[in-house]
């Protein structure tokens, strides 16, 4: 009888050597990844996709994925959060494919505002991240004015805020320095926080069959 707590207690000291081993490896990986605790913590956290609504399984992975590793995307989704507005996002092509990405349509039903947003696939996945979060810019852009509620008000919007011929009413390709900002800095996070960083935190084996 008094062999079992005994067993017992080098059992859980084992465990608890091999929960603190594998403590220290994630700790080092991270921090060679340079990457903090806090962000590990934060990939771990539930995505809400309340207003922000993907259109597949694919774009939900990327938008989850975006969340999960960029402040900047994560700042947007909140915003978007707080607003009447509900983005869809799919693949599909813009401007006959001559453009990468865009606000493709905006409608209102009286209560609600509608924006669909395009991006095209042809790229890597942290591209496509970075690639989803610029158009969600522009989605923040338009919930910003509470006037906007169809697609030729939007284009009037741009018309005053748009960079280059768009903003000279010579283009209808809109393009914001804010939208570009805010890419360049997503693109800065992902490169900061690697794909497998996401997955260790999330708990997934991706390497199972």
């Amino acid at each position: 009888m008094p062999c079992v707590p005994v067993v017992a207690t080098e059992r859980s000291a084992a465990g608890r050597d091999l929960a603190m081993g594998g403590a220290i490896v994630l700790a080092l990986l991270l921090g060679a990844l340079g990457v903090s605790s806090h962000d590990a913590a934060r990939q771990g956290e539930v995505v809400r996709l309340v207003r922000v609504k993907p259109a597949d399984a694919e774009i939900r992975r990327l938008v989850i994925d975006g969340h999960q590793r960029s402040g900047t995307f994560r700042a947007l989704m909140d915003e978007l959060h707080q607003s009447n507005m509900i983005v869809t996002i799919q693949f599909g092509p813009c401007g006959n494919g001559r453009i990468r990405s865009c606000v493709s349509d905006v409608q209102t039903d009286g209560r609600q505002r509608f924006v669909r947003v395009k991006v095209d696939t042809r790229t890597t996945d942290d591209r496509l991240i970075a690639t989803i979060a610029h158009e969600l810019q522009h989605a923040v852009e338009i919930g910003r004015d509470p006037e906007v509620t169809t697609s030729d008000q939007a284009l009037a919007l741009y018309r005053k805020i748009a960079l280059g011929s768009c903003g000279q009413g010579m283009s209808e390709k809109c393009e914001t320095q804010a939208a570009l900002d805010v890419e360049a800095r997503v693109n800065d996070e992902l490169a900061r926080t690697p794909r497998i960083v996401a997955a260790i935190a999330e708990g997934r084996d991706e390497q199972r069959p």
